[in-house]
C-alpha cells in the first residue's frame, strides 16, 4: 500500500514539473485559433515555434477569424490578435482579400502568412526575438490596373437533380443568373430565379405525380450616407404555385441606421431597419378571402444584432411586418401581421464546455395567398401547396464538452483525419 502511495505522488510531482516546465517555456507562444472552417492541420505543420492548445483560456495568443463578403464576390477576412496573460494589452488586428476565383489553398497559405505577421509582435517580446528576419521583395513596377468591367460581378448557375427507382422518382431543375456591383457608395444588385420539381409514386394500382414551379426577378440599390445611416429601395417580380400566386410584383423603399459604425461591422453590428411594401398579387385559385387579386401596402420594422467575440457569438433579429391596406380597406394592427425571431449562439462557457443555440420561431396571420380549394393528400404529404397555419418554428439546441490534453500540435493524417 506505501509502495502504490509512493508511486502516486511521484506520478504527480513529474506530472506537476512537466507541466510547469512547458507553461514556464518562453521558446513557444500558446495560440488558440478561433476558425471553424480553416485548414488546421495545415496551420499546425506551417507555423512553427508555436504551441496550439485546445482551450481559450491556456493561450497566450487569442486569434480569432471573421469575414466578409466583397462586391466582387471575394472574402474580406479579419484576423484579430487578443494578448492574453503576460501579452495583455497587446493586441493587433490584419486582412487579407480571397478573390472569387481564388482556391482552397490560396485561402490557407494567406491565412498561414496573416497569422504569422501576427505573431511576429509577439515573438518579438521572447526569447527568440533576436532570431527573427524580416525581408522584402525588390520592389517592381507595375502598370496601374484597369477594371474593365466596372466592379460589375455576374454569376450563372443551373442544377439538376434526378434520383428514382422502381416504385418513384424525383426531378429538380432550377436556374440562376445575378449581376451585382459594390462600391463604397453604392450596391446594386439584380437576379433571377427559377425552379422546378416533380415527384412520380408508382403505388400499383395509382400513380401520383406532383410538380411545383416558382420563378422570380429581384432588383435593388442601397445608397450609404454615412458611417451609420443608409437606404434603399428593393423591387421584385414573382410567381409560385406553391403559394398559389400568378404574378406578384412590389417595390419597397428603405432606411437603416446601425448604432456601431460600419467599419466595425466585421466584430458588431446593431442595426435598424424601415421599409414600406406597396404591392400586387394576382391568384392560380380564388383565395380563403374570396379574392383573385388585390393591391396591398405594408411596412415592416427589423432589428439585427451581431456580436463576435473571443466568448463566441450572437447573432439574432426580430422582423414585424404588418399589412396596412388592401385593396383600399384600411386595416387595424391586429389583422394581418406576422412576427418572426431568428436566434444563433455560440457561447464557450468556460475551458471546453460550448453551448450552442440556432433557431426561428414565427407567428403569423398575413397569410393573404392561401387557396380555398381542397388540398390533396399528395399536395399535403410533398409540400406543395402552402397551408394556413399560425405559427411555425425551428430549434437546434446543444452543449458539448472536451476535456484531455491542451496541446494538440501533432498532424496525424493516416485514414483521413
Amino acid at each position: 500500500m506505501k509502495l502504490i502511495t509512493l508511486v502516486i505522488i511521484l506520478l504527480c510531482i513529474t506530472q506537476v514539473y512537466s507541466d510547469t516546465t512547458i507553461e514556464n517555456s518562453e521558446t513557444k507562444l500558446k495560440i488558440y485559433i478561433d476558425y471553424s472552417d480553416g485548414d488546421l492541420n495545415y496551420f499546425r505543420e506551417e507555423i512553427a515555434n508555436v504551441d496550439f492548445v485546445r482551450f481559450i483560456q491556456e493561450a497566450a495568443v487569442y486569434i480569432l477569424f471573421s469575414k466578409q463578403r466583397t462586391g466582387s464576390g471575394g472574402q474580406k477576412y479579419t484576423v484579430d490578435f487578443t494578448g492574453q496573460k503576460h501579452f495583455e494589452g497587446i493586441d493587433e488586428s490584419l486582412t487579407f482579400i480571397l478573390g472569387k476565383d481564388e482556391t482552397d489553398d490560396d485561402e490557407r497559405q494567406k491565412s498561414v502568412h496573416t497569422i504569422k505577421l501576427g505573431l511576429i509582435r509577439y515573438f518579438s517580446r521572447t526569447n527568440l526575438a533576436d532570431k527573427i528576419t524580416i525581408s522584402f521583395p525588390i520592389e517592381q513596377k507595375t502598370d496601374e490596373i484597369i477594371d474593365r468591367w466596372n466592379n460589375w460581378v455576374f454569376d450563372i448557375g443551373v442544377s439538376c437533380f434526378l434520383s428514382g427507382q422502381e416504385t418513384s422518382k424525383f426531378l429538380n431543375f432550377w436556374g440562376s443568373i445575378s449581376a451585382e456591383r459594390v462600391t463604397k457608395e453604392i450596391k446594386t444588385e439584380f437576379s433571377l430565379f427559377g425552379s422546378y420539381n416533380k415527384d412520380e409514386f408508382d403505388c400499383g394500382d395509382e400513380v401520383i405525380k406532383s410538380s411545383s414551379d416558382s420563378k422570380s426577378f429581384n432588383a435593388s440599390v442601397i445608397k450609404s450616407i454615412n458611417d451609420h445611416w443608409s437606404y434603399g429601395l428593393w423591387s421584385y417580380i414573382y410567381d409560385s404555385s406553391y403559394s398559389n400566386i400568378d404574378l406578384s410584383v412590389g417595390i419597397s423603399p428603405g432606411i437603416e441606421y446601425n448604432i456601431f459604425p460600419y467599419s466595425e461591422s466585421n466584430r458588431k453590428q446593431l442595426r435598424l431597419q424601415y421599409k414600406l411594401h406597396p404591392g400586387f398579387a394576382d391568384y392560380h385559385e380564388e383565395t380563403i378571402y374570396e379574392k383573385l387579386s388585390e393591391k396591398t401596402l405594408k411596412h415592416s420594422f427589423t432589428t439585427e444584432i451581431e456580436y463576435i467575440q473571443s466568448w463566441g457569438s450572437v447573432s439574432a433579429s426580430i422582423i414585424a411586418s404588418q399589412y396596412l391596406i388592401i385593396d383600399d380597406l384600411i386595416l387595424n394592427s391586429y389583422e394581418k401581421n406576422k412576427l418572426t425571431l431568428y436566434s444563433d449562439i455560440s457561447w464557450k462557457i468556460f475551458k471546453g464546455l460550448s453551448f450552442e443555440l440556432w433557431g426561428n420561431v414565427s407567428r403569423i396571420h398575413d397569410q393573404l395567398s392561401i387557396s380555398a380549394g381542397d388540398v390533396s393528400t399528395e399536395e399535403l404529404l410533398l409540400h406543395r401547396k402552402e397551408l394556413e397555419t399560425q405559427y411555425s418554428y425551428f430549434a437546434s439546441i446543444g452543449l458539448s464538452y472536451s476535456f484531455g490534453s491542451i496541446y494538440n500540435n501533432i498532424v496525424n493524417p493516416r485514414f483521413g483525419d
